[in-house]
């Protein structure tokens, strides 16, 4: 007998094939794929972290593989860590699922599956892994690349006439972020902009030049870049903005940039190809990974010498980004700092020992893996990037999160909940889920369904997802997923403010998203959805959550908190705002800053 997993659209000649092995009784497993318990997961979410950073110090001929992938004082292995981590995990999710079943199987089982890579990873001799024939076909998102190249020129048009000096300030901050809604410090009204460091921009003075770049494209992603005012014409109307693009567009005029492009592209593939060569198994697969992201490579070399050239001829004596260990903001800030240039990160999410951005080996410190100083929330923060990310006590700084500068203000001068929600009727609990994208999408439908289902059994509640920024074209997806729950008392959207949710909410629920935290700040009920008993973030280690491994526990937590009969914990929840905040005080833009324009002593 035999067992057929259909994962693509297969070839004529296959399906010839398959056929052939129905007619002999093979039958068809019509579900994704064979499944993995939570525990296995967990083990290889643990197995691959350590995988990951183990190959970056791996020799290769007496040279680590991060320094064979060096580029001036760059490596390019700290660019796609992040991205290699999650792609090797899934991959051994799949891998694992089907030795498992394998074993306790007889049967010939035949794998068609899209994923070519998943073809070198070790199998038993009963399992057959079919990837696609040829090269992937790809279609590039035109109309995505055409509005950016329209982007591109309207920034650069603007930047000539608009009379903005870019020498006289000495620091820069990069304003990459998605915009999103955030309020008003003086009115309370939404408006749009940085809302990570929408406040502490506002603050910065004349020696301070906000540097504003467009969100740029992913040139095979169904997603559409609109030609938007804020894409065309910035993000804000602060004088000291100049724009990023132009200096991109002046790499394409430069045969000496193109010239210098080619050479480290040809020379970072050959020393792949070498690494590939020299790995066996999983390794190997690594190595095929870091290959497979070839045209992010390109990319990133092209800002990185772009912005080498634009910092060599404007000096500058501090930039400072949030997201800064990501390779679009990464390769603007080893830009910089090859020009001596200091370089700041900002934390801007939680962080834990199973982030890929933020866990390091102690060999990375000196290869130049972080930027040269970081500012983080509280002591919890700092305390963890010395232990797990091998990060020196004296690059951090506590000044707390920005973003929290707005909530005395907030608390101060509270809102109705029918403003916020309008749809909220006057008697129902207002329960807001705050989704993420999760990697694991088994993990990411299991957490929308259970807590759709669970509010579908409380009459008196409604429900709104408030999605993250990066699911902002997500919303079919969780309709169907409300459709199949049956809830019909819900609202999935991306646009009100966050924090003006979490001040009229009831509960909040997430999974492990820095959303938690905040509820924290506003002394708001969290509950996190938590399957694999993983407690990323410690909220419930920590006493401010409770956490539900599934959607009956959910529903218990939920109704408990609603009707009074269970409640938060003040002790606890002072003590971790003290230890991971810092303050609430509405002064950490006040604190980064001083901090920023000291380091000039350095």
């Amino acid at each position: 007998m035999s067992v057929i997993f259909e994962k693509r659209d297969l070839e004529p000649h296959e399906r010839k094939e398959v056929d052939a092995l129905y007619e002999k009784g093979a039958w068809l497993w019509d579900r994704p794929g064979p499944p993995i318990t939570r525990e296995d997961k967990k083990k290889i979410n643990r197995e691959t972290m350590k995988q990951v950073l183990a190959f970056g110090d791996k020799l290769i001929d007496g040279t680590a593989v991060a320094d064979r992938l060096k580029f001036d004082s760059s490596s390019l292995w700290y660019y796609h860590k992040f991205r290699a981590y999650f792609r090797l995990r899934n991959l051994r999710y799949e891998a694992h699922a089907l030795r498992e079943y394998a074993k306790k199987s007889n049967e010939n089982i035949y794998y068609y599956t899209d994923d070519r890579l998943l073809g070198g990873m070790e199998f038993p001799e009963n399992v057959s892994i079919y990837g696609p024939a040829g090269k992937n076909k790809s279609r590039r998102n035109c109309f995505s690349l055409f509005n950016y190249f329209t982007i591109l020129l309207s920034r650069s048009i603007l930047n000539l006439f608009s009379g903005r000096k870019f020498s006289k300030p000495e620091h820069i901050i990069l304003d990459v972020t998605k915009r999103q809604t955030f309020l008003d410090m003086d009115t309370l009204e939404i408006k749009k902009g940085n809302y990570v460091l929408g406040y502490m921009i506002e603050q910065a003075g004349n020696d301070f030049l906000i540097l504003d770049e467009a969100v740029q494209p992913k040139l095979t992603d169904g997603a559409k870049i609109k030609l938007s005012k804020d894409h065309l014409f910035g993000k804000g109307k602060r004088k000291g903005r100049y724009f990023g693009e132009p200096v991109l567009l002046k790499y394409f005029a430069s045969a000496t940039l193109r010239k210098r492009r080619k050479e480290l592209g040809n020379r970072l593939n050959s020393e792949l190809q070498l690494i590939g060569n020299a790995c066996t198994g999983e390794e190997k697969t690594l190595s095929d990974i870091y290959r497979s992201f070839q045209g992010a490579t390109r990319f990133y070399l092209i800002k990185y010498l772009a912005y080498k050239k634009f910092f060599s001829k404007h000096k500058y004596k501090t930039i400072s980004s949030v997201d800064e260990n990501s390779p679009a903001i990464r390769c603007i800030l080893d830009a910089a700092r090859v020009n001596g240039i200091h370089t700041i990160g900002i934390q801007h999410g939680s962080i834990h020992d199973l982030h890929p951005a933020y866990v390091y080996t102690p060999s990375d410190k000196s290869r130049n893996a972080f930027p040269d100083h970081t500012l983080v929330w509280g002591e919890f923060w700092k305390e963890l990037l010395v232990k797990n990310g091998h990060y020196g006590p004296e690059q951090l700084t506590v000044s707390g999160q920005i973003r929290t500068d707005i909530i005395p203000v907030l608390l101060a001068r509270p809102f109705e909940k029918q403003y916020v929600v309008p749809e909220l009727k006057s008697h129902e609990k207002l329960i807001v889920f705050a989704s993420q994208p999760q990697r694991d999408p088994g993990l990411r439908k299991r957490a929308a369904l259970d807590i759709m289902q669970a509010v579908k059994e409380m009459p008196d509640a409604f429900l709104l997802v408030k999605l993250h920024p990066n699911e902002r074209y997500d919303t079919a997806y969780y309709k169907n997923i409300a459709g199949e729950a049956g809830l019909e008392r819900i609202r999935i959207t991306l646009d009100p403010d966050l924090y003006l949710l979490i001040s009229v909410c009831d509960v909040l629920v997430t999974c492990f998203s820095t959303v938690g935290a905040e509820t924290i700040y506003f002394k708001k009920p969290l509950v996190i959805l938590d399957h694999l008993r993983q407690d990323i973030q410690g909220y419930h280690r920590e006493g401010v959550a409770l956490r539900a491994c599934n959607k009956d526990e959910l529903k218990d937590h939920l109704t408990g908190l609603l009707s009074g009969k269970t409640g938060i914990d003040q002790t606890a929840y002072e003590s971790f705002i003290a230890r991971y905040a810092f303050a609430i005080d509405g002064k950490a833009s006040e604190r980064a800053l001083n901090v920023i324009e000291r380091l000039n002593d350095l």
